[in-house]
């Protein structure tokens, strides 16, 4: 695309869209002062047609006023009043009346009634009778009426006065002895004035129509199939506009109409409206010179920017480019004439400089050319001799490299074999103290001393291991699994695993929580663990005498997970804090022949510190203690926490019951048959003795081929297949029992359990992989994974005596909690109230009243709820009336429940 029409579609919208929005803005104000005007004469029709009304009642109020004051109706009054001969009175009337109706053609009859309500009598026009309802017309005083019925068009009107017995000049001696009412059929197009030529003229698209105050339709032009009755929604916002002297849109007959209103008299609601017209077709012509404005200015816009464009900017560069290309091929005595005085000139001025600059530097060009050349020959011999030199000492390197990295893989591989063969003799040496100090032993000293051989057999374990992850470390070949975890679950476990430790040293060791903290992470849980372990382990061992505290707060601005390790133990120089994270470093000669310990802990904790996106910060003092920092990614970019915050203690309470130990699980008896596939005689003879304390059915060969063999020929429900034997080894056995067709569970027993030596087992076909020396639980669970298993009959751990004691003693407890509750009578307690109900809660379904359990738990969640949503005033009265409609229904269930106990 040429420069020329990407300026045009560029500029272009910023012409059509400002023309298109105001002629949109026009046509938008045209439209809203037109609707403006016509609800204006809306309005003042509404007032012309209500004034025409009014003028007409008003001239037959008149005529009905000239008849009762002339002298025959007066005369013929006071003569009714003395015989009350209606007959007679009306044969006397006819002639006063036929005048009226001669002088008003629309009326059509008088009728007078007395103060009963009774017809005294009616004299209708030419004899013509309508039915009328006396009773509907003379409900109220009311001076002229409009009476509906099926002919909306043409309905009849009232006119109401008082009938006076005497002159109405005398008021002081007035005396009223019934009514006069004026039935007429009035034109009401001319009326109304429906068809007229001034400003106020009635068309087709007209309509006017007078309602009641309960929406009947009394008179409309043109009917057009309105029914009766307009409906309840549309005649309360015709009524609600006429209150407000506005108009609304109706939609009548399909058609929108505006209509306008006026109430008349308090009692009737005169409409008119006419169909809504748009701005096209209220004034088309200006319409359509708008419309073509704007497309001619989109159509011509364009085109002047264009023509403009070209002759200011496009045609000097296309003269500037074919200057270039000639400079270009060489031809340096071109020149430009500069066609005006703006940037365009200045441009046409720089190139003539540069044109001749570079006539200037070709000349400098060729001189420097010679020198380069000769210079380039001497640099080129220097260089060769120097790339002789460094091929030297680059193959040197490279040999020197090779050599750092074999040394480095042995020592690797030297690390690995010696730790599978000292784990081998460990599984037996573990195994079999661990399974010795399962059975029965009467002689406390030997449990004393296979204690101490068991202690000092993981002590060697943990030690093997530290090597082993020291190694990995620096070989870079230490892998890290992030995964999502439950952060309180390892917490639990570091917190399991060390109370024992502490307690031991009677010292203090608790976790404190800083709360919001993420229930779930993503981090390796094994690594997070094994750094927690070694440094609260190692502020234990240190701390004789106070405490050990383990704070936990998350940065959620960071990302963060920050573990703080405070001890009050013996604590560190300077100089020891500088080198403590060296390898096989402590803090001195007599801390590590008192304490022992190989110093590899705190260099392996920090590097998986790093490794998992932190760090350790250390800060102690001597005889004061040491805090040591532990900061961890708990999420990324990748991996966003996405899951729930333990915002409280109280959240974190109710969650930590799973980790609660039950006494009452039942245990379940394992059945299958197991094939044990180990070359070593003793740890053959631990996996007999772990296998018959569990009755198991069991095989045991010394090599991978037996194993084969025996698995084609009889039935097992799990293998368990050591890695390393002779003859046929682990591997090359399970994938032979894979390729048979065979899919029973194969479990591999190694002392190889790196990353890429598991992952080697699973690609084999193996179900998972034991580490050794074997974990007799870990090996107990997956046994009872695999094999059938069925419920052993227990007795219950508490008997019915016991049960009855117990419950005893807890109901005299509820009784103390009861009179507590009862003294609870202000909203400043529902901290105590709510605290109570949750013990009721934690305690009252053990000894099986769950309903109490139910009604606290229900009480302690609105005392929780109304406490977080309180002010700084606090709970309310209002509020805490409520808590104590449900603090009584406890309370009723707690008497009924000691009562009925008491009784029993």
């Amino acid at each position: 695309m040429r420069l020329q029409h990407k300026a045009v579609l560029f500029t272009l919208p910023f012409i059509l869209i400002p023309t298109l929005i105001l002629g949109w803005l026009s046509l938008r104000y045209t439209e809203s002062a037109q609707r403006q005007i016509e609800h204006a004469s809306l309005q003042t029709d509404v007032n012309y047609r209500s004034d025409t009304l009014n003028r007409y009642f008003e001239s037959e109020r008149v005529s009905l006023t000239t008849l009762l004051n002339s002298f025959e109706f007066k005369a013929l009054t006071a003569a009714w009043l003395k015989d009350k001969d209606s007959k007679d009175f009306e044969k006397q009337l006819k002639q006063p009346t036929e005048l009226l109706f001669n002088a008003y053609p629309s009326a059509l009859a008088i009728r007078i009634f007395d103060n009963s309500l009774n017809e005294v009598t009616t004299l209708w026009r030419d004899e013509i009778k309508i039915p009328l309802t006396t009773a509907h017309l003379l409900k109220t005083y009311n001076e002229w009426h409009i009476m509906g019925g099926d002919d909306t068009e043409r309905p009849l009107s009232m006119i109401q006065t008082p009938w006076f017995a005497n002159s109405i000049d005398s008021h002081a001696t007035l005396n009223s002895i019934g009514f006069v009412q004026l039935i007429s059929r009035p034109n009401w197009s001319e009326t109304l004035k429906l068809d007229n030529d001034d400003a106020n003229s009635f068309s087709n698209k007209h309509q006017i129509m007078i309602t009641n105050k309960s929406g009947e339709i009394l008179f409309a032009f043109p009917q057009s199939n309105l029914g009766k009755e307009l409906p309840s929604q549309i005649f309360q916002k015709l009524l609600q506009s006429a209150q407000d002297h506005t108009a609304i849109q109706v939609v009548n007959n399909g058609l929108k109409m505006n209509y306008a209103g006026r109430m008349v008299e308090n009692r009737f609601l005169v409409l008119y409206g006419h169909q809504q017209q748009s701005i096209f077709a209220a004034d088309t012509t200006y319409t359509w010179v708008s419309i073509l404005t704007v497309l001619l200015t989109i159509l011509i816009s364009p085109i002047i920017l264009y023509v403009n464009f070209t002759r200011l900017i496009i045609e000097p560069i296309a003269k500037l480019t074919s200057a270039k290309r000639q400079v270009a091929q060489g031809n340096l005595d071109i020149k430009l004439d500069m066609p005006r005085q703006d940037e365009i000139g200045d441009l046409f001025a720089a190139f003539n400089v540069m044109v001749r600059q570079l006539i200037v530097y070709r000349e400098n060009e060729r001189e420097s050319r010679l020198k380069l050349e000769y210079k380039v020959r001497e640099r080129t011999e220097e260089l060769e001799s120097t790339n002789t030199a460094l091929a030297k000492s680059n193959k040197a390197l490279e040999s020197a490299k090779e050599l750092s990295e074999q040394a480095n893989e042995l020592k690797s591989a030297f690390v690995a074999n010696i730790s599978h063969e000292i784990r081998t003799p460990l599984t037996a040496i573990l195994g079999f103290t661990e399974q010795v100090l399962s059975t029965e032993l009467n002689d406390k000293n030997q449990v004393d001393l296979l204690n101490r051989v068991l202690k000092s057999g993981r002590h060697l374990l943990a030690l093997i291991n530290d090597i082993l992850d020291l190694s990995k470390i620096e070989s870079n070949k230490l892998d890290i699994e992030i995964q999502e975890v439950e952060l309180f679950d390892v917490l639990q476990d570091v917190n399991t695993l060390l109370q024992s430790h502490s307690a031991k040293k009677q010292l203090d060791f608790h976790f404190d929580f800083k709360f919001p903290l993420p229930s779930k992470i993503w981090t390796d849980a094994t690594r997070l663990k094994q750094i927690l372990i070694n440094l609260a382990s190692n502020a234990i061992k240190f701390t004789d005498q106070g405490s050990v505290v383990v704070e936990v707060w998350f940065d959620a601005s960071t990302q963060k997970l920050y573990i703080k390790v405070i001890d009050t133990g013996i604590g560190m120089s300077p100089e020891v804090q500088k080198r403590i994270f060296s390898p096989f470093v402590q803090a001195d000669v007599s801390i590590s022949r008192k304490f022992g310990g190989t110093g590899l802990g705190l260099v392996i904790s920090n590097s998986l510190a790093k490794l998992l996106g932190g760090e350790i910060v250390l800060e102690s003092e001597v005889n004061k203690g040491s805090i040591f920092t532990v900061s961890i990614s708990a999420g990324d970019e990748k991996h966003t926490i996405e899951s729930s915050f333990i915002e409280t203690s109280e959240q974190l309470q109710a969650i930590a019951t799973k980790y609660e130990s039950s006494s009452n699980v039942k245990e379940k008896a394992i059945t299958g048959r197991v094939l044990v596939a180990e070359d070593v005689e003793d740890n053959q003879y631990l996996f007999s003795m772990i296998l018959d304390s569990l009755k198991l059915d069991y095989e045991i060969v010394g090599n991978g081929k037996e194993a084969v063999e025996r698995i084609l020929a009889e039935d097992f429900d799990l293998v368990l297949m050591d890695m390393q034997m002779p003859i046929m080894g682990g591997l090359e056995a399970t994938k032979l029992i894979r390729q048979a067709g065979i899919d029973i569970p194969v479990y591999a027993l190694t002392a190889n359990v790196m990353r890429e030596d598991v992952a080697l087992h699973l690609k084999a076909g193996c179900d998972g992989t034991i580490g050794k020396p074997v974990d007799r639980a870990e090996l107990i669970t997956i046994l009872k994974t695999h094999l059938s298993s069925k419920n052993v009959k227990d007795s219950p751990v508490i008997n019915d005596e016991t049960m009855a004691e117990l419950t005893r003693f807890y109901l005299n407890q509820l009784e103390g909690q009861l009179d507590l509750i009862k003294s609870f009578t202000h909203a400043t307690q529902i901290e105590l109230l709510k605290s109570e109900c949750h013990k009721i809660k934690g305690s009252a379904g053990s000894y099986g009243f769950n309903d109490l359990t139910l009604k606290a738990s229900e009480l302690e969640d609105t005392c929780k709820l109304l406490v977080s949503h309180a002010n700084d005033d606090g709970v309310s009265d209002m509020q805490w009336q409520t808590v104590k409609l449900m603090a009584d229904e406890l309370i009723a269930d707690i008497e009924r429940v000691i009562a009925q106990n008491k009784t029993s």
